[in-house]
Formats: C-alpha cells, sequence, structure tokens
C-alpha cells in the first residue's frame, strides 16, 4: 500500500525570504524529503497557485493590505498553518 505524501505550500510575505533559502540549506535531504511530501505552491516550485494543502508554512511579516489578504486566502486553504521565522513571528 502506497502511503499518501504530506502536501505542503508555502508562502512569503513582506519579509527577506530568509526562511526559504534555509529550505535550500537541507542540500541532499531536500530530495529525501521530496519522497514523503508534496510541495505545492512555494517559490521553491515555482507553482503560483494554491490548491488545498495538509501544511502551510508561512514567513515574513503582516505589513500591508495586500499581506493581510494573502495569508487569508493561504489560511483557508491549509488544514495547519505554521509561521517560520522571526519575521513571521515578530512582524
Amino acid at each position: 500500500m502506497i502511503e499518501a505524501k504530506l502536501k505542503i505550500a508555502t508562502c512569503s510575505l513582506a519579509g527577506c525570504f530568509g526562511c526559504h533559502m534555509s529550505l535550500l540549506d537541507l542540500d541532499e535531504r531536500l530530495f529525501d524529503l521530496t519522497e514523503r511530501v508534496e510541495l505545492d505552491r512555494s517559490p521553491l516550485t515555482d507553482i503560483k497557485e494554491l490548491g488545498d494543502c495538509d501544511v502551510g508554512l508561512i514567513e515574513g511579516g503582516v505589513c500591508n493590505a495586500e499581506n493581510v489578504h494573502t495569508l487569508i486566502e493561504f489560511r483557508a486553504r491549509c488544514k495547519i498553518l505554521v509561521a517560520i521565522g522571526a519575521c513571521a513571528l515578530n512582524g
């Protein structure tokens, strides 16, 4: 029986994209990760449209109306939303 992959999406608001860059620092382990998860919308995949996903990772602060709109739309599509990085956690 093939186990379903966890579907993960990422989104960046106002910030430095440092958290997305940190994902690339996984090097070869990133390939192992792709065996267990499916990456949806993310700068890493260049997928622009977001489908429903299991986990959403959000980085960057909410600094304007566009960020608020993006965050609300992103949250609506994710079962679980996780804020990552100093920008997302501290604004």
